[in-house]
């Protein structure tokens, strides 16, 4: 089993500093939360909460993720950066396929795209995107980026994008995995379908445990092996070591090999969160 960090909710320059070191100690992979803007009302149908309300407030720091991801890779070298996930359909995909194009050449192929397409109907009428359909516009932006990507001249004929051909220069020297985000049958069955992985949102054991064996009926459904698709699933959020290590050890003795440590919000600042991470380190090593 590999543990990964998320990093959420802190200044935004405080991030560096925990990506160097979690990269000096191994760890698999650094994830960042993502959303464009936080509208002060919305309905509150958060998936994920019995309150229907997310678990950060309007005033929470979220930075640009390609940006946040490049500043990330000039500091490390071997972590990989992801993003858990990144609201696509709110976004125009010839400025995404740039920008995380871009990020993933500086990192030199380390970025791990998680994808979403967003529940909050309030932000997507705040920059006038489309909020039904969304899901099948988010198929056609991938495609289309997929096609951007490869650095060659490409033409797209679709529903929502069409253009004679063009091509985006540099193309990926090595490929991104998109990571797809969500929990809801379409979400899982988009994720099996179209996705390299899937990134869970937080949830105890018993729902990762069944969300992995939907995973694993639509990968069949859908014809392809599951063991080349990744799941990337939460773990507990704890600063007592005991109860790190055993929430570890269930999720290790149920076989899932990704899981994703949160650094704890309530650390009183950065140099408490490093030394968190420290601890980690020593309390996951065998």
């Amino acid at each position: 089993m590999k543990v990964s960090i998320r990093v959420f909710g802190f200044p935004i320059a405080d991030y560096a500093p925990i990506a160097r070191r979690a990269d000096e100690l191994g760890f698999e992979a650094l994830w960042i939360p993502e959303h464009l803007v936080a509208p002060l009302a919305f309905e509150a149908n958060y998936p994920y909460r019995s309150t229907g309300r997310p678990s950060f407030l309007p005033d929470t720091p979220f930075a640009d993720a390609w940006v946040m991801l490049s500043h990330l890779a000039a500091v490390t070298t071997r972590i990989r950066l992801g993003v858990g996930v990144f609201v696509l359909p709110l976004r125009n995909p010839f400025v995404v396929a740039k920008a995380a194009g871009t990020a993933q050449e500086l990192s030199r192929g380390r970025v791990l795209m998680g994808v979403g397409i967003g529940w909050m109907r309030e932000e997507f009428a705040a920059v006038d995107a489309k909020f039904e359909r969304r899901g099948a516009r988010t198929d056609e932006m991938l495609a289309v980026m997929k096609k951007l990507w490869s650095g060659q001249p490409v033409e797209h004929a679709g529903e929502w994008y069409q253009f004679d051909p063009l091509q985006m220069s540099p193309g990926l020297t090595q490929p991104m995995p998109i990571i797809m985000g969500g929990a809801g049958e379409q979400a899982l069955r988009r994720a099996a379908r179209i996705g390299d992985g899937w990134y869970g949102p937080p949830c105890e054991l018993a729902a990762a445990i069944d969300y992995r064996s939907a995973l694993h009926r639509e990968l069949e459904a859908a014809g392809r092996d599951k063991s080349a698709f990744q799941l990337w699933v939460r773990g507990p959020v704890a600063t007592d070591e005991s109860a790190v290590k055993d929430g570890l050890a269930k999720f290790q003795e149920a076989g899932f090999e990704h899981v994703v440590m949160q650094v704890p919000l309530d650390l009183p600042d950065n140099a408490a969160r490093i030394d968190w991470v420290e601890r980690l380190s020593r309390w996951v090593t065998p």
